[in-house]
């Protein structure tokens, strides 16, 4: 009888170890880009190429996220992100193209991400999850070269997570996922597919 309750006790007390615990709070430092795989036909057509159809970006993404636990499984998070981003989509080639900088949109933005993730159970250093991004153009990267307005207008975006969260119990630590960003722009929508480095996310709360 001892040696049962001893064992169940052990079980237990596994059961309650937890990457995270619901009402931690991390905040995050976050490093990421983005890119179309035609994204190389774009940059070749500086000084007179051409530039098939297709729709092209290339994104980078860098500031801070706030993650709030829910369940120890399920956390919701929003932030404040530095966007740049060009991109052009094209519904027939162009030829003679001096300059992409002169035709394609960048903007580069004020982003406020919101998202929800989760650690699958049982394997909880997996880590994937879904989001919206509202992206806030406040200058044109290329205005000063091409002489017009790249900046574009506002748009969001869907990323799509999966990846690890090497976040240890109880402290901080870091996460590296892969992203999927459908991005629907006025004149159509790109797909950048890359990576986010969360450098590090502090733990500035945990429920004892």
């Amino acid at each position: 009888m001892v040696l049962a309750s001893a064992l169940a006790g052990g079980v237990f007390a596994q059961e309650a170890i937890h990457k995270h615990q619901p009402f931690d709070m991390l905040l995050g430092l976050n490093y990421g880009m983005g890119i179309t795989p035609n994204i190389g036909d774009l940059f070749s057509a500086a000084g007179g190429g051409s530039i098939p159809k297709g729709n092209y970006a290339l994104t980078f993404d860098f500031g801070l996220t706030y993650d709030f636990y829910i369940f120890n499984w399920l956390s919701v998070g929003t932030g404040l992100l530095l966007h740049p981003d060009i991109y052009l989509v094209l519904d027939q080639d162009l030829n003679n193209i001096d300059s992409f900088t002169d035709i394609a949109a960048s903007p580069f933005c004020l982003t406020v991400p919101i998202a929800a993730h989760v650690n699958i159970p049982k394997l909880e250093w997996l880590y994937a999850g879904i989001g919206l991004s509202l992206n806030f153009p406040i200058s044109g990267i290329f205005d000063g070269l091409a002489g017009i307005d790249t900046k574009g207008d506002f748009f969001a975006g869907l990323p799509i997570d999966i990846g690890f969260d090497f976040v240890r119990p109880g402290r901080g630590g870091m996460r590296f996922f892969f992203r999927v960003t459908p991005e629907f722009h006025e004149h159509g929508t790109t797909v950048p597919i890359g990576f986010i480095w969360q450098m590090y996310n502090w733990k500035i709360y945990s429920k004892k």
